[in-house]
């Protein structure tokens, strides 16, 4: 186990994800939820070999450490999500929009970020947001809000540090947040 990140291989993004790396990022998100808001691995990788770009990971030694899974949503998802209704479990591929179908305005779900401890305030999280944000960046003026559901304390922190306003809380007990993805890009590409 590593006990700081000086310790630590520095970690490095993955071009490529295999089934393997969701079950360890399903193994990292039990760590601090129940598996009821948990998108089966499943399922989640079903997303990415549909839409490559709902999914960042970092790695060290072949091990997931860190991802993010940001992707835009159907319009009629997005608001069962706003509405407190949506459970990430609840997630399909189906509910995820095609960027490079249509040209409509496009609703951003900032699904998951998990950053085990030992990679926490070493700009990971920056770096891995930044690569998360990279397909997007062509289409941005489509990209209307973004939102997030967020079922722990740090995941709240996470969306008030980052900019998000509190939207409310869910039928499940999370705490929605919501901003422009525009303040959310230039509040990631801003200096550390």
């Amino acid at each position: 186990m590593i006990d700081s990140p000086a310790a630590a291989t520095h970690p490095a993004i993955l071009s490529t994800l295999s089934y393997a790396h969701f079950e360890q990022m399903a193994a990292l998100e039990l760590k601090y939820y129940g598996a009821d808001f948990i998108t089966p691995a499943g399922e989640a990788y079903r997303w990415y070999c549909k839409h490559a770009y709902t999914t960042t990971a970092a790695a060290v030694n072949g091990e997931v450490v860190a991802f993010v899974n940001l992707f835009p949503i159907l319009p009629a998802v997005f608001d069962k999500l706003l509405s407190g209704q949506l459970n990430d479990s609840e997630l399909t591929a189906e509910s995820i929009v095609d960027i490079h179908e249509g040209a409509g305005p496009l609703h951003m779900f900032l699904c998951c970020i998990l950053v085990e401890p030992a990679y926490r305030r070493t700009g990971l999280t920056r770096r891995l947001l930044r690569a998360a944000i990279a397909p997007y960046l062509p289409m941005q003026q489509r990209c209307r809000l973004i939102a997030t559901d967020n079922i722990t304390p740090e995941g709240a922190a996470f969306s008030r540090r980052y900019g998000f306003t509190a939207h409310g809380r869910s039928d499940h007990a999370s705490q929605l947040f919501v901003q422009p993805f525009s303040s959310f890009i230039s509040k990631v590409f801003a200096s550390l």
